[in-house]
């Protein structure tokens, strides 16, 4: 981008801004040049933040920052500032930043239907209210006020523009700024409103006569226009604001927008019912056994090999074992026991328990909590040297408390190498393969049962930790792998069901 071009040879440095998912947009902090290459700051040093703004447009919000860089650089308050890559928009901007200086007038129409023209910065789930008024005739300069309400607060904003348009973005802008850095002050006192204007206005205003334009930068990036206009009053001074200090602010939010989206849209909210209305009580008794089932069965047509837990070592106490648990400790080119294995999945995934509801239906209970009982994950075991089993890829299946072998065609070599560490991978005599079974719950908890899906996987990767940590084995969690190829070595789509995390398994070295 060539503004950052210009933001950096006027002696400043741009660095992504997180902002909040409940708004769109994009929001970027202007810092000293030291602090240009966003990172952990290792001395703990705070970071100033010379200015922030945020806007829908990328663009627009570095055309405002850049103004502000100059601001700075030059010192001249008396001045409306505006940068951009062409002369053209800089004078139009440095025209708005001027006007925007003045007291706005103190009657206004309200405005309506303008999110039919302008997008609203707001997440649409988000429960609040956002306003906008219209200032001024029609031989001035449009103003739009916006304020959005939320409770008890509120966070009010202008913009002034040579169109409604324009002065609506820019206003909608600031409340986006003003948001992403949650400054919420207590309710005023709304305008005089004179009636309504409904939609944005057409037209563009002319800028008045005897503005004072002069070009102060005209090089690398782009071009920085000044403009003196009677009444235009001192842009005030950064507060001794601070930029956060740590990794999150070197993560550009265009590249996690889906994950954001996904957060916003799986969570339960006071007005709205966003689970569906499901009553289990109601359910009949067929049913209720089927979803205590929530597992697949391969069938008897390749090898099964009962997990047994008899012979397996004695475990240790929780807390010596959790001291002694290293993911990183060194691993022997022994091979697993069988037993040893089969007490992980006893302690993790096994039925260990039941249940029975008033109609009668027995209902297993799990070794690791899950939400509705719908255990939405499958376990899969890729097994390289464990006495008793079988080289390949097993399911499983804790209801009859067998491994079931899926392919035998499992090359240890190509496994390690899709993965980031292949060298670990090769010394562990097994892999625990942890699938998301996001379909299961999809029915009763719609986008909120992939949140519980992965949440479930940690909860069956901890107790797989910690049961191999109590048989003194090692057992090093894995999120570093082609998510494609573990979803077609264990037969999952990927999709509906899909590979999200491993573990590694192998004695410990004495």
């Amino acid at each position: 981008m060539t503004l950052r071009t210009l933001i950096e040879a006027l002696g400043f440095a741009v660095r992504p801004y997180p902002l909040p998912a409940r708004l769109r947009g994009t929001a970027y902090a202007l810092v000293p040049a030291e602090h240009r290459t966003p990172r952990l700051e290792p001395s703990g040093a705070a970071i100033p933040l010379l200015a922030l703004t945020a806007s829908q447009e990328p663009q627009a919000a570095l055309r405002i920052l850049a103004a502000r860089a100059a601001q700075l650089r030059l010192g001249d308050a008396e001045f409306g500032i505006g940068a951009a890559v062409t002369r053209e928009v800089a004078v139009r901007e440095a025209l708005r930043d001027a006007l925007e200086r003045r007291s706005p007038p103190t009657v206004a129409r309200r405005l309506t239907a303008w999110s039919d023209t302008v997008r609203s910065p707001l997440h649409p789930a988000w429960d609040v209210q956002l306003d906008c008024h219209l200032y001024g005739d029609d031989d001035s300069a449009p103003w739009v006020g916006a304020v959005l309400r939320r409770d008890d607060r509120e966070i009010r904003a202008f913009g002034c523009g040579t169109t409604v348009r324009g002065a609506l973005g820019r206003a909608l802008d600031e409340v986006l700024t003003l948001a992403a850095e949650d400054r919420w002050s207590a309710p005023d006192k709304d305008p005089e409103f004179v009636g309504e204007v409904v939609g944005v206005p057409e037209g563009e205003w002319v800028e008045p006569a005897g503005a004072e334009l002069r070009t102060v930068h005209d090089g690398p990036g782009g071009t920085v226009v000044q403009c003196r206009l009677p009444g235009i009053a001192p842009r005030p001074e950064p507060a001794g604001r601070l930029a956060p200090v740590d990794l999150s602010l070197g993560g550009d939010p265009e590249l996690t927008r889906i994950s954001r989206t996904f957060h916003e849209n799986s969570k339960i909210r006071a007005a709205f019912r966003t689970l569906p209305p499901v009553d289990v009580d109601r359910l009949a008794p067929d049913t209720r056994r089927e979803l205590a089932r929530p597992y697949r069965d391969y069938g008897r047509t390749r090898t099964e090999q009962p997990w047994p837990v008899q012979g397996a070592r004695p475990l240790l106490p929780l807390d010596t074992a959790l001291r002694r648990r290293r993911s990183a400790a060194p691993m022997s080119s022994r091979p697993l026991q069988l037993a040893d294995v089969g007490r992980v999945l006893e302690l993790s995934v096994g039925i260990t328990g039941t249940a029975r509801t008033p109609d009668g239906v027995e209902l297993p209970l799990r070794a690791t909590p899950s939400a509705g009982g719908l255990c939405s994950y499958d376990l899969f075991v890729l097994a390289r040297h464990v006495e008793g089993l079988t080289p390949g890829v097993h399911y499983v299946h804790p209801g009859r408390r067998v491994l079931q072998l899926v392919a035998d065609d499992c090359p240890f070599e190509d496994v390690a190498a899709h993965t980031g560490y292949a060298g670990r991978v090769g010394e562990a005599a097994a892999v625990v393969v942890f699938v998301a079974a996001f379909r299961r719950g999809r029915w009763k908890y719609g986008e909120r049962g992939y949140r519980m899906a992965l949440i479930e996987c940690g909860h069956v990767a901890q107790s797989v930790v910690t049961a191999a940590a109590a048989l003194g084995l090692v057992a090093h969690p894995l999120a570093g792998f082609v998510d494609d190829y573990f979803d077609r070595l264990v037969g999952v789509n990927g999709t509906d069901d899909a590979v999200v995390h491993l573990t590694l398994l192998g004695e410990a070295r004495t």
